[in-house]
């Protein structure tokens, strides 16, 4: 998993985002990997949310209407630079909580994120996971 997926996942119970991350194993990816086009408003590869630097780009109000941060803000705290190291980062097991509700849990396991709750979880598999 990357720390971009991070931009996109919400917790499927509520719909919380973004999740906060516990990393347990990471490995950084030697060779060079191909970036996405760059989001034409934040100048960087996240769209609403940069993991890697902790870094929300869009402004939420109220009413839930997302406004782009100012260029500037953005620059200070996130870079394409920024983009090109957290891209060579491959998170390999962790946690994922719901910012709401951190009783809401999701494994990382082998790279995948497993979004599923427990009773998901049991009525897939029959059982708890492990």
């Amino acid at each position: 998993m990357k720390h971009r997926l991070m931009d996109l996942l919400a917790c499927p119970i509520d719909k919380s985002w973004p999740l906060k991350l516990e990393i347990n194993e990471e490995e950084m990816i030697s060779e060079e990997i191909q970036l996405p086009m760059k989001n034409e408003q934040t100048e960087v590869i996240c769209n609403f949310y940069c993991n890697y630097k902790q870094f929300q780009l869009v402004e939420i109000n109220d009413s839930g209407e997302e406004t782009v941060k100012l260029g500037d803000d953005i620059k200070k705290n996130v870079t394409m630079e920024d983009c090109k190291k957290c891209f060579q980062i491959e998170i390999i097991s962790g946690k994922l909580y719901c910012p709401e509700d951190e009783n809401h849990q999701y494994d990382i396991k082998e790279s995948i994120p497993i979004m599923l709750t427990e009773q998901q979880l049991k009525e897939i598999y029959g059982r708890k996971r492990k």
